[in-house]
């Protein structure tokens, strides 16, 4: 069967003694990850935790991590991972809607949650620390170290959910995509397949653990016998990731473009060995010609990947770039992806014309959790969409041309508009609100605001920037809010934000 403990469990017999993870100055062998998997599977079960009940994670990049995430799937519990940078109370609303039984978390962060109104309700029964935290809340880590190393026994399906990501809402509310073990395995074959990656490589996995770009990286990785290093520290500096790709001798990685600008710059000023990394893996926004070419000039003999692919949907479209070929595409369909592009009545466009991306493939989300509407909603029969609007070229190439739902991707971070438009418009200075993403060189897109006053009343920029500050985290909130006296209304009334982010655009030349 297809399921992510078995092929842990797998590779620990057949690479017991090979490094399986790496954490700064720790590392775990593939046998000792699985014994202490096993352990951690084992101390939850302990604690009532079982087959199907949900597991929240909130912790930095850590060897704990990893674990959590495959003790979960050895013994059937479905992970939910925390975005780091979420509000308390954008935390408490993804522990309560995920029905989390247990919460296993860092320190300090548990500690500034809990002070920022974060508290323990509902299902959420368990609560484990990392490090030092709340008071009278027990430690992980000596209780798992007094669980027995061996499996569970735990009768596991690959149709089993495994993992439950929460995705930035449309509405104002983050959506729970619920994944399957074989879903996300064959998400990790069908790329190492495409890509070319091999149990003798080593991987470095950079971006935060609860990141579905890492949570793939670090599974391919698992699954195939290579080795993943974990980039280590908490706050990101370029200089550390160059340090981290140069000292575990990485040869492959994913990246979002806005820390392939840094690489390209290590590269060129002979920081970086050109002939280590041989598969750079970029995804999360668009790539620029001239950061393509950078890169390709660097690193002569790697192959550069483009990604495009969703929390729901998996990686659907691939690029390999090559000097002089197709920039501004999101390229082909990867291994068994089989993607149509829709119109409004769910028929498939002809080419050339505009329609919704779907794809049908083994590599998609399950459900949206508890949320059968708008599960219906996304589905097409087999074929999946998140809203994506595209084109297909008589070459077969594919190019996005707008969001559906006005997504901005920040730094390889989803934010919804509308979401933050309702933070800005609890204001009373504020009448209304658009919110766009205006092309950036380091972050591919920047959060603007745009607000109207009331009538007789006059807009408080720092108040608005501090109540952001206190319900969004931190790359939701807009890196400049602009005061118009009237924002631009369409005939049914909403605000035209294609129009916004033109004459946003516009004021930046």
């Amino acid at each position: 069967m297809l399921t992510m403990g078995e092929a842990l469990s797998t590779n620990a017999l057949r690479y017991r003694d090979k490094t399986a993870l790496v954490f700064a100055d720790e590392s775990l062998t593939y046998g000792q990850l699985n014994d202490r998997v096993n352990q951690a599977a084992n101390l939850l079960l302990a604690l009532g935790v079982g087959k199907g009940d949900h597991v929240a994670i909130l912790l930095p990049n850590s060897l704990e991590y990893a674990e959590l995430y495959f003790a979960c799937a050895r013994m059937g519990a479905v992970a939910v991972p925390i975005n780091l940078r979420l509000a308390p109370a954008e935390m408490a609303y993804v522990l309560g809607h995920s029905d989390s039984k247990a919460l296993i978390g860092y320190g300090p962060l548990l500690q500034a949650a809990f002070a920022g109104g974060m508290k323990p309700s509902g299902a959420l029964s368990i609560v484990l620390t990392v490090e030092p935290g709340p008071e009278g809340v027990p430690f992980y880590t000596p209780l798992r170290d007094n669980q027995p190393k061996s499996d569970p026994g735990i009768a596991v399906g690959e149709e089993d959910p495994w993992v439950l990501i929460y995705t930035s809402g449309t509405t104002g509310k983050p959506k729970g995509a619920l994944r399957s073990h074989r879903s996300n395995l064959m998400i990790a074959l069908l790329l190492a397949t495409d890509l070319g990656i091999t149990p003798e490589d080593t991987g470095l996995a950079i971006l935060p653990m609860f990141h579905v770009n890492s949570l793939w990286l670090v599974s391919l990785s698992l699954c195939l016998g290579a080795t993943i290093a974990i980039y280590p520290h908490k706050a990101f500096h370029p200089v550390h990731v160059i340090e981290e790709i140069n000292l575990h001798s990485a040869t492959y990685s994913m990246f979002v473009p806005t820390l392939l600008t840094f690489l390209a710059d290590a590269a060129e000023k002979g920081l970086v060995n050109p002939e280590q990394l041989r598969v750079i893996i970029t995804s999360s926004a668009p790539l620029q010609t001239t950061l393509r070419d950078r890169i390709l000039r660097a690193f002569p003999h790697a192959v550069l990947a483009d990604i495009y692919g969703a929390t729901e949907l998996g990686a659907v479209t691939a690029i390999k770039h090559r000097a002089g070929g197709v920039i501004g595409s999101i390229g082909m369909p990867s291994l068994a992806q089989d993607v149509r592009l829709l119109d409004e009545d769910g028929r498939e466009v002809a080419q050339g014309e505009v329609g919704e991306l779907h794809s049908a493939s083994p590599t998609l989300m399950t459900a949206y959790y508890k949320d059968p509407e708008a599960t219906a909603k996304a589905f097409r029969g087999p074929y999946l969409g998140v809203g994506d609007l595209a084109y297909r070229t008589p070459d077969g190439y594919l190019y996005l041309v707008d969001r559906k739902t006005d997504m901005i991707i920040t730094s390889g971070e989803n934010v919804y508009p509308t979401e933050v438009e309702e933070t800005l418009t609890r204001h009373s200075s504020v009448a209304m609100a658009a919110v766009v993403g205006v092309h950036d060189d380091r972050r591919g897109e920047e959060v603007v605001a745009v607000v109207s006053p009331r009538e007789g009343q006059e807009v408080d920029v720092a108040a608005l920037q501090e109540l952001c500050g206190a319900n969004l985290a931190d790359y939701k909130r807009p890196r400049r809010i602009l005061v118009w006296p009237e924002l631009p209304i369409g005939a049914t009334g909403k605000v035209l934000r294609r129009e916004v982010r033109a004459r946003v655009a516009e004021s930046n030349d």
